[in-house]
């Protein structure tokens, strides 16, 4: 497996997407510092081959960096000549990816050849590719942080495991599971010729049956196609007759239908006679409706005279009713302005007497204001003879030093004259007359205070007596305005009942004039009730005319539908003569109609009786019941000869298939011999594990040669397979691996994995690559230098050989050529990509 390049973005520290171009190179560092992603390449190349890799084998979704939901590896690699691309994604929410992909050539726009996909198919297919699992990857191939020396520790069933797969004998294990499925099938094959044998056996016992059945069943089928014509012929003729017979049955149903359709002479007798007698009752009828209409014309006539003299009835009630009204209004407006009156009285006495009340509280305020300001002419007088005693005092004091025309220390003005010698005025005197003086600025400001709000309490309600007077005021002029006019309405009211009604109770003479009019109105309904019996007598006479014209009607059109079922299309008059005579014909052509169709009926029952008895002889003369159907026992032979006929020419075949049966068990039985002599040779037991032992003797042969050049001729492994160490400092002592140091067992493991590939070279074999992540810190620069000069020459041996080697040891840096430096972003961490691969 040779890689040729590699992608991966949301990888571990590889935020962006990075790309690792391995095409060309031969020995690459990847070199920067703790955490800059060095080892996540080789992980990613792990990741993408198996889907896991050697730090998370099960929880790969910790791959994904930190900041993103999700990250993609894609392994573009080369395999005994084949290109494929192996892709992986995962997703912090929902499924993951997994495909590969066998390409036609390495190019971008590649076409795909063999598609895989799922997780478990790709890891398998890869692991036939490459020949090993990944944990003989890990020991061979990618040799991780602290899992350099798991090939030198490992037990000899794991190191078998990895020699399988770097040599390719992993190929043993399918010719032993292909030998295996040969015995098998040719187990099966065996099986079923003998089961061939059985059935050629049984079909040769049984052709002599199935010839004598064929020659039966082609007789039967001989005899039913002789009768067959004369058979349908006799059918179609039975058909035929049945057919007639039929139409005749039809025929006389019709027929019985339609004399079931036409009246009978009772109801056209019973019919025309109704007919009379509902002319003459819609005659008088008519006659009543007349004189009800004159009666009712009279009565209306008289109503309208009494309605004009009394006229509109609801205005009248409606005037009285108003004036009613109006008359209680007028009393209540009256006693409205009244109360009106009682109201503005009351609210301007009261007005009186908080201007009283006002005027009163503005003297004592003014009072107040005196007295105040007399208070603050004592305090300020007292301050002023206060100020006074103490500069007075202050001066004395300051007497002494003193200079006429030099600056007061002070006050810092230029002295003046100098005080006389003397004693000070009394400063505490002065003090209490200031206190008794702010006392009574004070007593005389809360004497202020309690005058102003009696004074502003008092203009506030003077205030409001004045707009209740007002308002009252306004109240008497809106009830003598109401009183006004509801006067002027009753007015207006009792004059037009008046002019209507005349003098008097006006409630008493419209219900007098209600009177007359009631009796007028009962008048003229009495006369509309006896108007609409009669015109509902006339409706019920013309009804039953109606229904007469109706069911004469209804005659016709039951004659009119007989001649119809008769095949006739004729028309009837609805009068009673034509309907008369239309019955009487009617019936006469039913008659004749239905002896036209007995005769018919039975001439086709007669056809039908004879064609009957032949197709009954006819079924006799072959061995078959009357109930029969000759078509389907046709049939039936026809089938029975078929298939005799079927089974004997496949049991002619199946004797000649078996002519050559011995020869064919034989080559069975040999090809058997064959197949199980090959898995008993293939077995694990023999020959692979011969294979196997030489191999490792090998490797430990040419492992302690580069072991001796790795230590300075200081260590080499044992001559035989166990890997153990000889110490040639202290005499060839033999010790375990796991007693060297950490810097001596990377030198035995690198040892190790030079001679293997140096085999695998040998060999042409499948190890094109190997990726050494650290354990060069362990080493001093001399084994430090041996150990790239071993490397170099494994590089060298095989051009197409790739190494990566991933360390942070300085001196690394210096030595190799071909390098990937990869550096640490300062604040997210993120991979950054100094040299040797490209970030997009």
């Amino acid at each position: 497996m040779r890689p040729l390049e590699l992608r991966l973005k949301g990888f571990r520290s590889y935020r962006e997407e990075a790309v690792f171009d391995w095409r060309g190179r031969h020995l690459v560092g990847v070199v920067g510092p703790i955490g800059a992603g060095k080892s996540s390449i080789l992980e990613a190349i792990a990741f993408a081959l198996y889907g896991k890799t050697p730090t998370f084998e099960r929880d790969t979704k910790s791959l994904i960096n930190q900041t993103a939901s999700e990250c993609h590896v894609e392994l573009r690699f080369e395999v005994d000549g084949q290109v494929w691309r192996a892709a992986r994604g995962l997703r912090r929410k929902g499924a993951s990816g997994h495909q590969l992909q066998r390409l036609d050539a390495d190019r971008t726009e590649a076409v795909v050849l063999e598609p895989i996909a799922g997780e478990k198919p790709v890891r398998e297919r890869v692991e036939r590719l490459l020949g090993m699992d990944f944990a003989a990857f890990c020991r061979s191939v990618l040799l991780a942080q602290n899992r350099f020396a798991d090939f030198l520790k490992a037990t000899p069933r794991e190191r078998n495991e990895v020699l399988k797969g770097v040599f390719g004998y992993e190929r043993f294990d399918g010719a032993l599971e292909a030998a295996k499925r040969r015995v098998t099938a040719a187990q099966l094959l065996l099986e079923s010729l003998d089961r061939e044998g059985s059935q050629l056996a049984s079909a040769r016992a049984q052709l002599e049956v199935a010839e004598q059945r064929l020659e039966t069943a082609a007789t039967r089928a001989a005899a039913l196609e002789a009768v067959r014509e004369p058979y349908e012929r006799a059918a179609a003729s039975t058909r035929e007759a049945a057919t007639r017979a039929s139409e005749a049955e039809v025929a006389q149903a019709r027929l019985v239908e339609a004399a079931a359709s036409l009246p009978t002479s009772e109801e056209i007798d019973e019919v025309t006679e109704a007919a009379g007698e509902s002319a003459a009752a819609i005659e008088q009828a008519e006659a009543a409706v007349d004189a009800a209409e004159a009666a009712r014309a009279d009565a209306e006539a008289a109503h309208a005279a009494v309605a004009e003299r009394v006229g509109d009835q609801m205005a009248f009630a409606s005037l009285v009713t108003e004036h009613e009204h109006l008359v209680a209004a007028a009393e209540r407006a009256a006693l409205a302005r009244e109360q009106a009156v009682t109201a503005a009285r009351e609210a301007a006495a009261a007005v009186e007497q908080l201007g009283a009340v006002h005027e009163r509280a503005i003297a004592t305020l003014e009072d107040a204001d005196r007295s105040l300001e007399e208070a603050a002419e004592k305090v300020a007088d007292a301050e002023r003879a206060l100020h006074a005693a103490r500069h007075a005092d202050m001066a004395r004091t300051l007497r002494a030093e003193l200079v006429a025309g030099q600056p007061c220390p002070v006050c810092e003005r230029a002295v003046a004259t100098i005080p006389k010698a003397g004693r000070a005025p009394a400063i505490a005197g002065a003090e209490q007359a200031l206190d008794r003086a702010r006392r009574g600025e004070t007593q005389a400001q809360a004497a202020h205070r309690s005058a102003a709000n009696d004074a502003t309490a008092a203009d506030e309600r003077l205030g409001s007596g004045r707009d209740r007077a007002e308002e009252r005021a306004r109240d008497l002029e809106r009830a003598e305005e109401a009183l006004r006019a509801a006067d002027a309405a009753l007015s207006a009211v009792q004059s037009e009942l008046v002019d209507r009604l005349g003098e008097g109770d006006p409630r008493a003479l419209l219900e007098e004039r209600t009177r007359e009019l009631a009796d007028a109105s009962a008048a003229m309904e009495r006369t509309n009730a006896a108007a609409a019996d009669a015109r509902a007598a006339l409706d019920r006479a013309r009804r039953v005319g109606e229904n007469g014209r109706d069911r004469l009607s209804t005659l016709a059109n039951r004659i009119v539908s007989v001649w119809g079922m008769l095949g006739q299309a004729r028309g009837v008059a609805t009068d009673t003569t034509a309907v008369r005579s239309a019955f009487v014909e009617a019936g006469e052509a039913l008659l004749e109609g239905h002896e036209h169709a007995r005769t018919a009926l039975a001439a086709a029952q007669q056809e039908s009786q004879a064609a009957t008895g032949t197709m009954r002889a006819l079924l006799e003369g072959v061995g078959l019941e009357p109930d029969d159907d000759l078509t389907m026992a046709l049939a039936t032979a026809s089938a029975e000869h078929g298939a005799a006929d079927e089974q004997v020419r496949s049991l002619r075949a199946t004797i000649d298939a078996g002519a050559d049966l011995d020869g064919r068990i034989t080559a069975a039985r040999t090809d058997h011999a064959l197949a199980s002599r090959l898995v008993a040779d293939l077995q694990p037991s023999r020959f692979l594990a011969f294979l196997l032992e030489e191999e490792r003797r090998a490797l430990a042969e040419l492992g302690s040669v580069h072991f001796e050049e790795l230590t300075g001729n200081a260590y080499r492994f044992t001559d035989d397979d166990r890997f153990e160490v000889l110490d040639m400092n202290a005499a060839g002592t033999e010790r375990r691996a796991d007693s060297l140091s950490g810097g001596e067992t990377f030198l035995a493991s690198l040892a190790l994995a030079l001679a293997l590939a140096e085999m695998v070279a040998r060999g042409g074999g499948r190890l094109d690559a190997f990726f050494l992540d650290e354990g060069f810190g362990s080493l001093d620069p001399e084994h430090l230098d041996r150990a790239m000069d071993g490397i170099g020459r494994l590089v060298a041996n095989d051009p197409r050989r790739l190494v990566v080697l991933v360390s942070h040891v300085e001196q690394m840096r210096q030595t190799l050529e071909d390098l990937i430096v990869l550096d640490k972003h300062d604040l997210t961490g993120d991979t950054v990509v100094v040299a040797g691969a490209t970030l997009v």
